[in-house]
């Protein structure tokens, strides 16, 4: 059992302790406010409105990466892969499964991405064969545009930097074509690094 299964229990636990002290008259004793609590508990844990909005993300696409090592204004190297993205744990998360080319070398990539009701933000995370490092991302999606725009941090090893402030933009052309960006806002507003374009295999 791992802690954070163990912490849920020990929350149970506790709870059902507390709950079945007796009071004067034999009766459990009922935590004040504990159903309403428990209710809005419950409710934070369901997939919602925000997480239709990540619909559009669900299927098999391939993608085009480019690559710009020596800045925006150089010229950009570029690689193909596929992706394959589905709903997982009850809907509450995608989970995109990546593979495909990075710097002459094969690349395979795992996210998830999911909406944090009780924080009310977008969240998510990215790991590859290319690092033993995860990034994690919050933001929000422009409801006039339908562009979901995260913030997180990078760390630069061969520059001996840490914690580069970092851009994500994911702008949806269409439901079948949306352009992924990373722009490290640590060197400049506009400073992209990555940009990976999806476009739905039919």
């Amino acid at each position: 059992m791992n802690l954070m299964l163990i912490g849920i229990a020990a929350l149970v636990a506790g709870t059902a302790i507390f709950a079945m002290q007796d009071k004067p008259g034999g009766d459990p004793i009922q935590p004040p406010g504990m159903d309403a609590a428990m209710q809005e508990y419950m409710k934070s844990t369901m997939p919602g409105e925000h997480h239709k909005h990540l619909d559009q993300f669900v299927g098999k696409w391939n993608t085009v990466t480019k690559t710009w090592m020596a800045g925006p204004q150089g010229p950009a190297t570029e690689t193909s892969g596929t992706s394959e993205v589905k709903w997982v744990l009850g809907r509450r998360f995608l989970m995109e499964e990546h593979k495909g080319q990075l710097m002459g070398q094969p690349y395979e990539g795992i996210g998830l991405t999911g909406y944090d009701n009780y924080r009310n933000m977008y969240v998510a995370s990215w790991t590859s064969n290319m690092g033993t490092v995860m990034l994690t991302m919050t933001g929000a999606r422009n409801p006039k545009t339908g562009v979901f725009t995260y913030y997180g941090e990078m760390d630069e090893p061969m520059l001996k930097v840490t914690g580069r402030t970092v851009k994500y933009v994911n702008k949806v052309v269409d439901n079948d074509k949306h352009v992924f960006s990373v722009v490290d806002l640590h060197a400049a507003e506009d400073y992209r690094v990555f940009e990976i374009t999806y476009t739905r295999v039919k």
